[in-house]
């Protein structure tokens, strides 16, 4: 199986005193912080690399982030200030860092204004001293201003700076599937000091993707009766696809909170159910799928994957509808033919179902064709390779 792609932030650290830092998000009233750096100041300095040296499959959803997307988005970073408590003990909120914009200048990674390790006076096991203070980072990409461009309008909200909790943003589909944009999330660093040399972003696909590949084969009852219909190879017989769609009904909007142990923690939005739909038309153009003279393959389309919010909300399960028309063709004459029969099978797939709703997952669909109808199977596995989806039906 090939691995799944992971993007790698490095934070190198080695920061000098603090830069001015409120004492909102600390219980620490007494911290001390001082805003005077110190002789061996240096910035916050970025690299960025994927995993593996892998870049995107070609067969993928539209804007499917690799690290030249990554370079070319940046990415925003939430970092919560908790003196000498550390995360989850006390109340915490984004103001050290508020949806910091970081970007790639061709070189390296870079963003203003730039920040500082606090360090300050305190009180630790009843001991006064100047102490490292602790800092917890979160990230997501790409960066969004909450307006402008595909970004903005599919992350066009996010926690306030001062509201006390784990920092969230708001994801939704965007109206056209081309401008849909790939969503990563970062596991969190948390309670990191001065000591920390280095703080390496990890980060994963939030969103899960369904059809990347889909495939087309005759049964094998199917091919029995094009056999059975050829008179044991007198007449030829032929099966063509003629028509596909895949229609989406997709959860619409969600929250992604930033704060996760490894895996996406989505949350669904009170008062919002909305679903979105997206329809992917195929263009088989009487694709010879299998003929009684052995003639035909598989029929296979591996540019229309579809990104999705892996939750649904209520009883509003997501859903493709796979609708296929196929003929038979029995010949006539070396190059006449007569259509011997015409159908329209159909299938429902019910994506919790078959993905389980876990992000930084991605679908093949197998579709098996019988006669009358389309019945679906699917087993699970990381975004690279995808999901296999195997339909199979009989005559």
């Amino acid at each position: 199986m090939i691995p799944r792609q992971i993007y790698h932030i490095s934070l190198l650290t080695a920061f000098a005193v603090a830069a001015l830092l409120s004492s909102a998000c600390s219980a620490d009233d007494n911290s001390g912080l001082s805003n005077n750096p110190a002789d061996d100041r240096q910035p916050v300095a970025f690299s960025a690399a994927m995993a593996d040296s892998q870049e995107a499959e070609t067969r993928a959803a539209p804007k499917e982030m690799d690290l030249d997307r990554l370079e070319s988005s940046g990415f925003g970073v939430f970092a919560c200030y908790t003196g000498l408590h550390k995360y989850g003990d006390v109340d915490v909120q984004p103001d050290f860092m508020y949806n910091q914009q970081v970007t790639w200048n061709s070189s390296t990674w870079t963003y203003s204004p730039v920040k500082y390790w606090p360090i300050g006076e305190g009180e630790v096991s009843g001991s006064m001293g100047t102490y490292p203070h602790y800092l917890s980072f979160m990230a997501y990409a790409p960066y969004s201003d909450m307006s402008t461009g595909d970004a903005g309008y599919c992350i066009p909200s996010m926690s306030p700076q001062r509201e006390v909790g784990n920092p969230w943003i708001i994801y939704r589909l965007h109206t056209d599937p081309a401008d849909q944009v790939d969503l990563l999330y970062a596991k969190p660093l948390l309670n990191k000091t001065k000591e920390d040399a280095t703080l390496p972003f990890e980060f994963q696909h939030a969103l899960a993707c369904a059809g990347s590949s889909v495939t087309v084969t005759p049964n094998d009852a199917m091919q029995t009766y094009l056999q059975s219909l050829s008179g044991g190879g007198a007449t030829k017989m032929e099966l063509r696809l003629t028509a596909m769609t895949i229609t989406y009904q997709l959860t619409e909007k969600g929250r992604l909170v930033l704060w996760n142990n490894g895996s996406a923690n989505w949350q669904s939005i009170d008062g919002e159910s909305s679903m979105a739909t997206r329809v992917v038309d195929y263009a088989p153009s009487n694709y010879l799928l299998y003929s009684s003279a052995g003639d035909g393959m598989n029929y296979t389309d591996d540019n229309h994957g579809v990104f999705y919010i892996p939750i649904h909300v209520g009883n509003n399960y997501q859903t493709a509808t796979v609708e296929l028309t196929y003929e038979i063709w029995r010949y006539t004459g070396p190059s006449t033919y007569v259509i011997y029969r015409t159908a329209s099978p159909s299938a429902v797939l019910t994506l919790s179902d078959y993905a389980g709703y876990e992000a930084g997952k991605k679908y093949t669909i197998g579709l098996r064709l019988g006669m009358s109808s389309v019945n679906a199977e699917a087993t699970i596995e990381d975004w690279d390779p995808a999901v296999d989806i195997d339909a199979t039906d009989s005559p």
